[in-house]
């Protein structure tokens, strides 16, 4: 959080000493207009213009980044409950069918559905992160698919279907990976800590 405030505060600073340059000119500039034939902007023009114009995409994607990354760490706490909640009847832990199929039923299937909803609310303007995040909502609606398979295996009592569901559960593993290494590479060319 440190080097975010650094890198605002520096940003800001960087910002400031150009405004300031754009007036200092103005003030020393004392030649005659020069007239053209092209249409002329007013100074209101040109302001809206620069700033709607990107300024560094290096800036905008460790700021974008950053942004993301809060909102993912507001999220995790849920979905690592949700997992733990997985965990603790499958495996080692599976005691019986009966349990399992309770278990995601009443508590793994509609916080998943929840945390779903809340991970597709998350709206990146940067359409590299947005990318990123595309492949973390398509791993965990291949999860919560998953789940859902999980519930009707054992309601039809159908190993074919549980093999579907634990497939299912191996892609999104393999797609929240992949989305885990993107994270890690642009925590790297940014230099924004995700710790």
């Amino acid at each position: 959080m440190k080097r975010l405030s650094l890198f605002l505060s520096l940003f800001a600073f960087v910002f400031l000493v150009g405004c300031s340059e754009k007036e200092s000119k103005k003030e020393t500039t004392t030649e005659e207009p020069v007239v053209t034939d092209e249409p002329t902007t007013t100074e209101e023009e040109t302001e809206t213009e620069t700033e709607t114009e990107p300024s560094n995409p290096d800036l905008d994607l460790a700021m974008e980044f950053t942004n993301y990354i809060d909102q993912i760490i507001l999220l995790a706490p849920e979905e690592d409950r949700i997992i733990s909640l997985y965990d603790s009847v499958t495996g080692v832990n599976y005691v019986n069918d009966e349990i399992l199929y309770y278990t995601l039923l009443d508590d793994v299937l509609p916080s998943y559905r929840q945390f779903v909803v809340d991970l597709e609310s998350i709206m990146p303007k940067n359409s590299r992160i947005q990318e990123l995040h595309e492949l973390y909502i398509e791993g965990a609606n291949t999860q919560y698919n998953a789940f859902t398979l999980m519930v009707s295996a054992i309601e039809k009592q159908d190993m074919d279907t549980m093999t579907q569901a634990n497939q299912g559960l191996d892609q999104a593993r393999a797609l929240l990976r992949d989305w885990l290494y993107e994270v890690d590479a642009i925590s790297i060319e940014t230099g924004v800590s995700i710790q």
